[in-house]
């Protein structure tokens, strides 16, 4: 089976499009091939071509949201035309302001984070291969005098991921999201100072 965040296939990538907005919606037990199969323009027999079982689409479907997540933190990191502080904010809300806006948006990160049953550690694993990414970048992007030996990379990525994750939840919006996160963000800058 080919990556679900990097798929050649046009129709598999219109049914994982319509997938997103299907599951966001419903959930994944309310969620039925029939209308997954509706929303992407293709019969039911041609999904199931495609995707033999609800389970497996589904695990595709959030593999490839969490990999496009990924992908877009990284890169917000590698930008080299914002300052290191900037890059930091930015890529916590590639990371995470997404499930803000809408509400088929926090359904959908409320329904990855409660797929234990269908996405075994997927999750779990994205989650933790989100941490050591920002905790490498945080040791690179952050000034001297701010880490140490009692408050590390590690230190410091906890504390803004623990709080994004909470400010994920309550944020009205995504811009009052991504305002915690750039005020958390220069607080722990002006350490440095």
């Amino acid at each position: 089976m080919s990556d679900a965040g990097t798929t050649d296939d046009p129709k598999r990538a219109a049914v994982l499009a319509a997938a997103v907005e299907v599951f966001g919606r419903y959930g994944f037990q309310k969620t039925s091939m029939e209308t997954v199969a509706k929303s992407a323009g293709i019969s039911r027999p041609g999904l199931y071509l495609l995707f033999p079982n609800k389970e497996q689409l589904y695990r595709a479907t959030m593999q490839g949201v969490m990999e496009r997540a990924q992908q877009a933190m990284e890169a917000c990191f590698a930008d080299q035309t914002r300052s290191p502080q900037e890059r930091v904010v930015a890529a916590l809300d590639a990371l995470m302001g997404p499930y803000v806006e809408t509400q088929v948006a926090r359904d959908l990160g409320e329904l990855l984070a409660n797929s234990g049953p269908q996405l075994g550690s997927m999750f779990h694993d994205y989650q933790e291969r989100a941490r050591a990414t920002i905790s490498a970048r945080l040791q690179t992007l952050t000034p001297p005098g701010v880490l140490t030996d009692e408050l590390g990379a590690d230190d410091v990525m906890d504390i803004l991921f623990s709080a994004a994750l909470t400010w994920k939840q309550t944020a009205a919006t995504r811009a009052e999201f991504g305002d915690r996160v750039r005020r958390a963000v220069q607080m722990i800058y002006r350490t440095a100072h």
